[in-house]
């Protein structure tokens, strides 16, 4: 069962939201359902201009609850549990891409 899902319409949104600090990568997800560090949870989401729904299998490593304080949505940050997952590469690759563009540094 998927329990979070986003989807990013721009390359900035998907930059704010990816984790490069962690091992293996991850990605934070706005919810206001409670959750625990270490909860494994199901979540998808869907690359900007992309058709296609990415689903994985992730452990809670950061939380925002709700009323955080510097107006910071609330939220968890799952982590991608193996190495050899396609999201990483295909995220940074992304996002190389975009770094140097207008697109994405105008809208930060």
């Amino acid at each position: 069962m998927v329990i979070l899902q986003t989807e990013f319409e721009t390359s900035a949104q998907l930059y704010r939201a990816y984790m490069p600090f962690i091992r293996y990568g991850g990605l934070f997800f706005m919810t206001t359902s409670e959750h625990q560090l270490g909860e494994r949870l199901t979540a998808r989401f869907r690359l900007p201009e992309s058709a296609h729904w990415h689903e994985f299998e992730g452990q809670v490593v950061w939380i925002n609850p709700l009323g955080s304080q510097g107006g910071r949505p609330p939220g968890v940050g799952l982590a991608f549990l193996q190495q050899d997952n396609p999201f990483k590469p295909a995220i940074e690759t992304l996002l190389a891409g975009e770094l140097g563009s207008d697109q994405l540094t105008s809208t930060m």
